[in-house]
């Protein structure tokens, strides 16, 4: 009998921890953008709709979604994919931000000062024309 109440209590109070989560409306989307309604199941989005915070989204290219949550509006820019949360805790920018992990002291260490940089087209085009003799 113990067993079947405390059994319950954690059923209700894991019941409890998944509602207690932050839930999202949509407000707009541009473009498309999927949830995942179950393992390897994608449908649509729309206006209006209600997402928890562990939802996973997928948005493709040229396209944006934006949520109402109890924080205010957030949007989710394009190639993005993951649970809200994550999204949303970037400002919907997802991924590293710009120069995460690198150290200014090993990379400029490891370069050597007689580097000359990136050979691009024009580099290339400027030194094949100084070794070449023109007669006129």
């Amino acid at each position: 009998m113990k067993k079947i109440i405390s059994i319950l209590l954690m059923t209700i109070f894991g019941a409890f921890l998944a509602f207690a989560a932050e839930s999202y409306t949509v407000k707009s989307v541009t473009g498309k953008v999927q949830y995942e309604s179950a393992p390897g199941s994608w449908k649509n989005i729309e206006v209006g709709q209600k997402l928890s915070a562990s939802t996973v989204i997928n948005t493709s290219p040229n396209s944006i979604l934006v949520l109402t949550g109890e924080a205010g509006d957030v949007s989710v820019k394009a190639m993005q994919k993951g649970t809200i949360q994550n999204l949303t805790t970037n400002n919907g920018k997802g991924g590293l931000k710009k120069g995460a992990g690198l150290n200014k002291n090993t990379v400029a260490g490891a370069a050597s000062t007689n580097t000359k940089g990136v050979a691009t087209a024009s580099s290339r085009a400027s030194e094949a024309k100084a070794d070449l003799d023109w007669d006129e």
